[in-house]
């Protein structure tokens, strides 16, 4: 549900990682329940870390934060538009399971 809006823009970098990005925030802020002037990204590890989250799903959600940071502010930046979607959703799954 939260992802299908990248999918639709795939073909569009800049527009994949605004949308992919988003759709990170927002599965936050409904899941856990929190604002968006929370959502930083140490914020983010350490609210999926206090609901029993393993470490390195909290800390790979943040490094796809952080590439969609990249892709769109540094243009040139090397991306993996499939890998970051499949990523994302393979991560939305598993917190949706520990949560």
């Amino acid at each position: 549900k939260y992802l299908s809006s990248a999918k639709k823009v795939f073909n569009n970098q800049i527009l994949f990682y605004e949308a992919l990005e988003r759709a990170l925030h927002n599965y936050l802020k409904a899941k856990l329940k929190i604002e968006t002037t929370e959502l930083s990204k140490s914020k983010i590890e350490s609210l999926l870390l206090q609901k029993k989250v393993k470490k390195q799903i909290a800390l790979d959600y943040v490094d796809v934060i952080e590439n969609c940071e990249l892709a769109r502010y540094a243009p040139g930046s090397s991306v993996n538009i499939q890998g970051d979607f499949e990523k994302a959703s393979s991560l939305i799954a598993s917190i949706d399971r520990l949560i």
